[in-house]
């Protein structure tokens, strides 16, 4: 405990011992230093004296330096002094005439000169070892003081990650002035952040990469902001039902196997908590149902929608006879079936939405056709989402699929790009996709803001496992903690040797130190609150594979629009008059108790492609809960 507390005087006397304690320590390392340099500086001039000097001029030397001693102290200027000259011979001679001599004149300014000379290479000797002692003293005392990596995680620069990975193969995407290296992009890409911390503006920056090196892509656009971009009528195609620039689809273009309507049906009808019993059974259900249409050559989405939700219940389990439904919908247990067509009612709202065609456009051939650079726009609005989100899960999960199905290539890269991936329903094929997408030129790039809304759309387990996936991590900043602990952890831990200064005062100068203790920890390489606290368009960069951990800082990308972000669809969706024929021969064979066979329907009317009145109120009764005739259509829909 402290004795002055930090009341003002307890830390006035804090202070000025800790700077007078260190203004002693620098003082004497200063003193120190400069007394060895000069133990040096005459240690050099003495040396070069004696390199430069012959033999006889240092015996010449000693001789004036006795003569001048016997004359001056002892007044023995007359006394004999024996020399010995250049030659080997001796002489007797006075001090004073020694002194006197021609020769002990050369000599001295030969030795004054020496001394200079020796001066001016013995002072830069001794600088040299000054500003070497100065380094040496500064790095020991820097490596004592900071902490010394042992293993696991650590930071870097930009410019250290960019040496490193300068003799790899560049690739097309760039994240905050590091260029990914080709061999990495299949490896996939999860990017987190909170809204507005510059998720978009890294993937936007990602999108030019791409485009530029005319790849392809399959982009997810929650907002349009990639739309607005990178959109090329007539080139890249678009999905939205309630988009005027939409391509029309249907489920059966993009079902080539039998066991691909299995997938559409998972993707539509995920399952739920608690009981698994209804989302299966509705599952199996659409799946006899879309079989038996296409046997029928009735590929039609207004005719899908009549047969699951806008008929009877009795309608429906005679059209489900000799199928897979009819292990779910029969008359026998009608609570059951009814409850399982209530079912698909929630998620085929969505279908209701799209044109009646015989010949959409098919994800999966544009998937297998390599031979153009267009991308795939997939786009929702905010308050479009509740009722296109199984569609939207249905489009992305074929996508992905679709991936897998072709011949493996390495080369081959097909960037798949979903941000806010918890907006969408469980992607049944996400999973798969991340494991094995690798080997068919698969680039998986996720996004999402909150760790807890992928867990709830994915479940624990599957959703650690969905961004264990990737190995390149995008950490923007997380308002949330959960998040910033998910990130903290997979951004690693280091095992290093921690530094401890301390320092004791008294009034005693022997009581005056300071203790540097060293101790091997193991903590995260960044702190959960540092995730938090990251500003805008900052994040850290880990890329794996033993390369350091990056904090980088990214810029705003200003890219000008090229199309509109949303057209919005005025028309409602075209039905085409084949199907109101159909579902008219569907109704008064059921009705003359024909079940399923329909009567072949009538000659079709000269017109165009707009829907029939009957046809446009059922619609309105399914979309607005219109009352209709049909008491188990009501009943079924909510309407009163």
């Amino acid at each position: 405990m402290s004795i002055f507390r930090n009341d003002t005087l307890g830390s006035w006397t804090r202070g000025g011992q800790a700077i007078v304690h260190n203004v002693r320590m620098t003082t004497q390392v200063f003193f120190q230093t400069i007394s060895a340099c000069l133990v040096l500086w005459i240690m050099g001039i003495l040396w070069y004296c004696f390199e430069v000097l012959t033999a006889h001029q240092r015996y010449l030397l000693v001789q004036i330096a006795l003569s001048s001693f016997r004359r001056d102290a002892t007044r023995g200027a007359a006394d004999p002094v024996r020399f010995r000259a250049p030659d080997g011979r001796e002489y007797w001679t006075t001090a004073e005439g020694l002194l006197n001599s021609r020769i002990a004149h050369a000599t001295l300014e030969t030795a004054e000169a020496a001394l200079i000379k020796g001066a001016l290479i013995g002072g830069i000797g001794a600088l040299i070892a000054l500003v070497w002692a100065w380094y040496y003293f500064t790095r020991t005392g820097r490596g004592l003081g900071s902490n010394q990596f042992l293993r696991g995680a650590q930071f870097g620069s930009v410019r250290m990650i960019r040496s490193l990975l300068r003799r790899q193969r560049k690739g097309s995407l760039s994240i905050g002035g590091v260029t990914m290296p080709q061999a990495y992009e299949p490896e996939h890409i999860v990017l987190c952040g909170a809204p507005g911390t510059g998720k978009t503006n890294i993937i936007t920056t990602m999108l030019q990469g791409i485009r530029r090196d005319g790849k392809r892509a399959i982009v997810y656009d929650t907002a349009g902001s990639f739309v607005e971009k990178f959109y090329r009528p007539g080139k890249d195609i678009l999905l939205n039902p309630l988009d005027e620039r939409t391509d029309r689809w249907s489920p059966w273009v993009d079902v080539p196997r039998d066991y691909h309507y299995d997938q559409i049906a998972q993707s539509t009808i995920p399952d739920k908590a608690g009981d698994p019993f209804w989302a299966r059974a509705a599952r199996g259900t659409l799946v006899g149902v879309l079989k038996k249409l296409a046997r029928q050559r009735h590929t039609l989405v207004s005719i899908l929608l009549d047969r699951l939700v806008r008929s009877g219940l009795k309608e429906l389990a005679a059209f489900a006879q000799g199928t897979e439904a009819a292990a779910f919908i029969s008359l026998e247990g009608d609570r059951t079936s009814a409850g399982i067509q209530a079912e698909l009612a929630t998620v085929m709202r969505s279908f209701s939405y799209l044109d009646d065609t015989t010949n959409g456009f098919s994800i999966r051939s544009w998937v297998e056709n390599e031979a153009d650079d267009s991308w795939l726009f997939i786009t929702v609005k905010a308050d479009q989402l509740p009722s296109l989100r199984p569609l939207i899960t249905v489009w992305i999960d074929i996508a992905i699929g679709a991936i897998m199905s072709m011949p493996p290539d390495p080369e081959r890269r097909l960037y798949c790009i979903i941000d806010e991936l918890p907006t969408l329903q469980r992607l049944p094929s996400l999973s798969d996709f991340l494991a094995r997408a690798r080997k068919y030129g698969g680039c998986g790039i996720l996004g999402f803001q909150s760790y807890p809304q992928l867990e709830a759309t994915y479940g624990i387990q599957d959703a650690a496992a969905i961004t264990g996936y990737c190995s390149t991590w995008i950490a923007l900043r997380a308002n949330d903690t959960p998040t910033a602990k998910h990130v903290s952890e997979n951004l690693g831990q280091v095992e290093q040797i921690e530094a401890n200064e301390g320092m004791s005062y008294g009034v005693n100068d022997m009581r005056d130190g300071v203790n540097l203790s060293r101790m091997q920890v193991t903590r995260p390489l960044a702190m959960h609150t540092e995730v938090t606290n990251l500003p805008n368009l900052s994040g850290f960069l880990r890329f794996g594979r033993d390369l350091p951990v990056v904090r980088f800082s990214d810029r705003y990308n200003e890219i000008p629009s090229v199309a509109p972000a949303f057209i919005e669809r005025t028309q409602p969706p075209i039905r085409l008059p084949l199907a109101d024929e159909i579902i008219g021969s569907h109704r008064e064979a059921s009705k003359t108790g024909g079940g399923d066979r329909a009567k072949a329907p009538r000659k079709r009317k000269q017109g165009g492609t707009s829907s029939s009145g009957a046809t446009t109120a059922v619609a309105r009764r399914l979309t607005g809960c219109e009352r209709s005739d049909n008491q188990d259509e009501n009943r079924l829909l909510g309407c009163r």
